[in-house]
């Protein structure tokens, strides 16, 4: 949905959250297109700057959510996916009721497959990429974690007053709940992604050209996915 550029002035100066909760830092500016429309918003993150596009970009209670790009990219890739496999469904369905000629199917089977080889590397740089923040997450609970025992060995010790240690464990406490969550979704995400072997998109082999088909099944496996439902 598009979203006039004048509803997010206001915000401009504002703290800025994520999905999960977390404050991610403040907005220093916005972008427009040429219709007038945000086009992104620029967010200080403690001296790191980042830029964050409109489809990331939500309002929620008075204030700025944005979505991790990771998220948006990978609910892209399945619905690029999704299109791409009904089409070569309906494409066989359209053969087998004799409602195309072989030589169009064949040409829309090979147009279809070369959408599916870039869907294929796409999935390969989404899964790399979601490993990653997977790891980066990883580190941030173990440093959360790690700093949360120093505070309670210094509690225990009495360096540290009840007050003190009920506010900062609060505080990492919930940080640590925030990245387990977007974690969960980081897993739910990469196991839509694995192949599954009994599953495929391939069109019927029979119809294609002996050739084609024996080039094809020595360069690669059939790519799969499997779908998370609507």
């Amino acid at each position: 949905m598009s979203i006039q550029g004048e509803a997010f002035r206001k915000f401009v100066g504002k703290p800025v959250k994520d999905i999960y909760g977390r404050y991610i830092g403040y907005i220093v500016g916005l972008t427009l297109d040429f219709s007038g429309r945000l086009y992104s918003i620029g967010v200080d993150r403690g001296g790191r700057f980042e830029e964050f596009s409109q489809p990331q970009i939500s309002i929620k209670d008075d204030m700025i959510i944005v979505t991790p790009r990771w998220k948006i990219e990978a609910e892209r890739f399945r619905k690029e996916y999704q299109l791409t496999y009904s089409r070569f469904k309906a494409l066989d369905e359209l053969l087998k009721n004799n409602e195309i000629p072989d030589y169009v199917y064949e040409e829309l089977c090979r147009e279809y497959k070369e959408s599916m080889t870039k869907l294929e590397d796409g999935q390969k740089e989404l899964s790399l990429g979601l490993s990653e923040r997977m790891e980066e997450l990883d580190r941030n609970i173990r440093n959360l974690e790690k700093f949360l025992g120093y505070l309670k060995v210094q509690h225990r010790t009495g360096e540290l007053s009840e007050e003190a240690y009920k506010i900062a464990s609060e505080y990492i406490l919930a940080e640590i709940e925030k990245s387990l969550r977007e974690k969960e979704d980081l897993k739910r995400c990469l196991e839509s992604l694995e192949p599954m072997e009994e599953e495929t998109v391939k069109p019927e082999a029979a119809h294609l050209p002996e050739a084609q088909e024996e080039k094809e099944s020595e360069e690669r496996r059939p790519f799969v996915v499997r779908l998370q439902p609507e």
